[in-house]
């Protein structure tokens, strides 16, 4: 085998590790006892006063907890699903609302320019997916 066909066959195993990785991390994120949390830079008081909707309309359906943050910076405000609504949803609320209360407003990047062959639809895809999980 030539050094091309093992770098094939490194990326191949690397790729399929990562993907692995990834499900399990999936399967335990969608935990609903795992409680979910950005940190805001605000005081706690103007956060549990001016909650966003984003979250507010989940009231009775999730675990809201509003606290100082570690090293006092800013506000800890985390979230558990209690009823219907999904982890995933609830962590687009939590960047929604963490976006509101720093920015006043949740600020949208500009579409990166992408060639219209498979992999730049793959790499839209990713792109669009990462929203939720905070990550690629």
């Amino acid at each position: 085998m030539n050094t091309a066909g093992k770098a094939l066959l490194a990326a191949g195993v690397a790729t399929a590790v990562a993907v692995a990785r990834r499900r399990r991390r999936a399967q335990q994120d969608d935990a609903p006892e795992r409680w979910l949390a950005v940190t805001v830079n605000r005081a706690p008081d103007e956060v549990q006063s001016s909650l966003p909707d984003d979250l507010a309309r989940w009231r009775d359906q999730v675990e809201i907890s509003v606290r100082p943050a570690t090293g006092d910076k800013g506000t800890e405000l985390r979230a558990k699903p209690a009823g219907e609504v999904s982890a995933h949803e609830l962590r687009l609320a939590l960047r929604r609302a963490k976006a509101v209360l720093e920015a006043g407003e949740v600020v949208r990047p500009d579409t990166a320019p992408t060639h219209p062959g498979p992999m730049g639809k793959a790499l839209q895809a990713v792109t669009n997916r990462a929203g939720g999980g905070g990550r690629l």
